[in-house]
C-alpha cells in the first residue's frame, strides 16, 4: 500500500467495508441507513464522505461510493483522511492484507477506527483483571476439556459455551444440570435439547466444535425473565470529542419465547428501557438503578480502550440483571449492530450517528 497525499481539499470521511452489491436496493447491506446518515451530516457541514471497500483501499484505488438522488455510484474520491471500519469479516481481519494497512494507515497518521473486531475470550480476561468490573463479570475461562466442563457443572446449574469469534446469538450451547441427567440446547435450534446421562457422553458430542473453533465456557447466570422471555439491555456507547466515554442510546432487548439468547437476529423485540424498569422500579429507584448501569457500561468502554491497541469510538455493551436485581455484564462488542435502537421517526439522523461524526470532526 502507497502513501497516501498528506493534505487533500476537501478532507474526507470514510467508511470501509467489504463488499458493495450495486445492484440492490440496499448496496452497502446492512450499514445502507448509516452511510446515507453520514452523507447528509457531511453535506451539511461541507464535508467529503465515501465508502470503499477493502480490496480498493488496500489496492490504491482511489475511487468510492456516493449517494445522489438516484442511489450510490461509484466515482473518484480524494485520499481518506479519517477511515471508520465497517469490515463485517473477521477473517478478513485476520489477514496480513488487514495488518498492512493498519500499519500503514497508522504510519502516515490517518486515524482508522473501529480497530478491530475483539473476541469474547480476550474482552473477558480484560474485564476480570479490572477491580471495579470483576464483581459484574460471570466467571469465564476458555473452553478445552472435559475436565473443566465436570468443574464447572459442580459449581453452577447452567452454563454457556460460546465461540469467541460468534455474533448475533450463533452457535451457542447452554448445558443445564439436571437431577438425573444433563441437557444441551444449542442456539441454532434451541427448541430442541439433547438429553445425557454422563458428562463425558455430552463433551462427546459438542467436542467436533471445539475442535473448528476456540469457545470459552462460562457461569450461567439466574437472569431476569419477562414472560418466559431473556431480557438484556444494550448500552451504545461512543467516545465524544473530549475523549471520554458516553452513552448514547440504551434499549431493552426481550429474547424470543423458543430462545435461550436475546439477540434480535434470533427473534428478538426492542423495548425502551425506562418501560421495561418501571415494571419493578419506582421512579426515583429507576433513575438510580439506571445510572449505576450507565456507569458500568462506561467502565466497561474505559477498561477495553487501555487494554487493547487502536482507536476505539463505538462500543456495545450488553448488561443484564438477575433474579436478585444485581447487575452483570454480558458482553461488549466493537462494531456493534445499528439496528439495535428505537427509531423516532421526528429525528432522521440517530444520535449515534451524531456522536461519531463529532469524533470525527474533532479529528480534522
Amino acid at each position: 500500500m502507497q502513501s497516501f497525499p498528506k493534505h487533500s481539499s476537501p478532507q474526507s470521511f470514510v467508511i470501509v467495508t467489504d463488499t458493495v452489491n450495486e445492484k440492490s436496493i440496499q448496496p452497502l447491506g446492512t450499514i445502507t441507513s448509516l452511510c446515507e446518515e453520514f452523507t447528509d451530516l457531511c453535506e451539511e457541514h461541507e464535508m467529503n464522505f465515501y465508502v470503499t471497500t477493502f480490496q480498493k483501499l488496500i489496492s490504491n484505488e482511489l475511487v468510492g461510493y456516493k449517494r445522489n438522488e438516484s442511489g450510490w455510484f461509484l466515482t473518484e474520491v480524494n485520499s481518506p483522511s479519517i477511515i471508520h471500519n465497517r469490515i463485517h469479516s473477521r477473517k478478513l481481519e485476520r489477514s496480513k492484507e488487514f495488518k498492512q494497512l493498519s500499519s500503514a494507515l497508522s504510519n502516515q497518521n490517518i486515524p482508522f477506527f473501529n480497530a478491530r473486531f475483539l473476541n469474547k475470550l480476550e474482552v473477558f480476561k480484560s474485564f476480570i483483571e479490572s477491580p471495579y468490573l470483576k464483581p459484574y463479570v460471570p466467571y469465564t475461562e476458555e473452553c478445552i476439556s472435559e475436565d473443566q466442563l465436570n468443574s464447572f457443572l459442580q459449581k453452577y446449574q447452567t452454563v454457556f459455551i460460546k465461540p469467541i469469534h460468534g455474533s448475533q446469538g450463533r452457535n451457542i450451547f447452554k448445558v443445564t444440570k439436571e437431577k438425573e441427567h444433563y441437557r444441551l440446547q444449542n442456539s441454532q435450534n434451541s427448541d430442541e435439547e439433547k438429553q445425557f446421562e454422563t458428562i463425558h457422553q455430552l463433551f462427546q458430542t459438542i467436542k467436533p466444535q471445539l475442535k473448528r473453533r476456540t469457545y470459552i465456557i462460562q457461569e450461567g447466570l439466574p437472569l431476569i425473565m419477562k414472560d418466559h422471555r431473556l431480557v438484556d439491555f444494550r448500552f451504545l456507547c461512543h467516545k465524544n470529542k473530549f475523549n471520554k466515554w458516553e452513552v448514547t442510546s440504551t434499549v431493552a432487548r426481550i429474547g424470543h419465547p423458543t430462545q435461550f439468547v436475546s439477540n434480535l437476529a434470533r427473534g428478538g423485540d426492542l423495548e425502551k428501557i425506562d418501560e421495561f424498569l418501571s415494571q419493578y422500579l419506582p421512579k426515583k429507584e429507576r433513575i438510580h438503578f439506571k445510572k449505576l448501569l450507565t456507569e458500568l457500561a462506561i467502565e466497561c468502554c474505559k477498561c477495553i480502550d487501555i487494554s487493547f491497541d487502536g482507536l476505539f469510538a463505538e462500543f456495545g455493551v450488553d448488561l443484564a440483571i438477575d433474579e436478585q436485581f444485581n447487575p452483570w455484564v454480558i458482553e461488549l462488542n466493537s462494531k456493534p449492530s445499528k439496528d439495535l435502537q428505537i427509531v423516532d421517526p421526528l429525528h432522521k439522523i440517530r444520535p449515534s450517528t451524531k456522536a461519531i461524526f463529532s469524533l470525527v470532526q474533532s479529528y480534522l
